[in-house]
């Protein structure tokens, strides 16, 4: 159902935000059965599940087109005013954060080759850890959207800071390893990698709910986004001091 709670004179138009809303929450099942995978994928070295996941990624790209054309036509013949406005936009928005979480997830399930290849058990359970509480702030966000409570979408987007703060200590467990044992440095880098972007994903989770917000109230959070990563200076010395080639650790969207 479409998140205004009046109808419309015109019933086409009520339909087409419907059509809207099932396609967001299509895109919204398909990303967190990336993550969802991937996390599987990392965790067992499963090779074969890592490209099933980079295979998912187009579906979600089609996905936030069809939103967009929709949006724009919405915005073209319908003029929606205040309420319905709000959606259409927030809509498009939230869907342009989900294409960006596949090709995250798409990146992490690319690296599980070469990690397959000199596994490091003791240093993925971080990973399983930040995955996990990744996925339950997406459900959170998307719970937020259906039913639409600004409430929960604020604790989401305050949720932003315990997936930095593991971030941090999971890239400090890294650099442990990176120091102890040189040989494990490429697939540390590797590590890395999947944790930033992972990282990053719940940045892109905590914008949806900013955006869920704001089609809620018609405003934004009313203070600065917490965060807690302090790792950029960090992770900048250690590729420095310990190189490895362009190709090992080169992001690929």
């Amino acid at each position: 159902m479409p998140r205004s709670p009046n109808r419309h004179t015109i019933v086409a138009f009520d339909q087409e935000l419907e059509q809207l809303d099932a396609l967001l929450i299509r895109q919204f099942a398909v990303v967190r059965n990336m993550i969802d995978d991937s996390r599987t994928a990392v965790s067992h070295y499963d090779v074969a599940l890592a490209k099933q996941v980079i295979l998912k990624d187009p579906e979600v790209d089609e996905l936030e087109l069809t939103i967009e054309e929709r949006c724009i036509k919405i915005l073209a013949l319908r003029n929606p005013m205040a309420d319905d406005l709000r959606w259409v936009v927030a809509t498009q928005k939230a869907s342009s954060e989900l294409e960006r979480i596949g090709d995250f997830s798409k990146n992490i399930g690319k690296r599980v080759g070469v990690l397959a290849l000199n596994p490091l058990p003791e240093a993925c359970n971080g990973l399983h850890m930040m995955n996990t509480i990744i996925l339950e702030q997406l459900d959170r966000v998307l719970e937020a959207w259906v039913e639409e409570t600004a409430e929960a979408a604020i604790k989401v987007w305050e949720g932003d800071e315990a997936v930095d703060a593991l971030y941090d200590s999971l890239f400090r467990e890294l650099l442990t390893h990176m120091m102890e044992a040189p040989k494990n440095i490429s697939s540390c880098i590797h590590l890395l990698f999947i944790a930033k972007n992972l990282e990053r994903i719940g940045d892109h989770i905590t914008n949806i709910a900013e955006d869920v917000y704001y089609r809620i109230t018609g405003k934004k959070p009313p203070a600065e986004r917490p965060k807690a990563d302090k790792t950029c200076s960090a992770s900048s010395y250690c590729i420095h001091v310990n190189p490895v080639p362009n190709e090992t650790i080169q992001e690929n969207e």
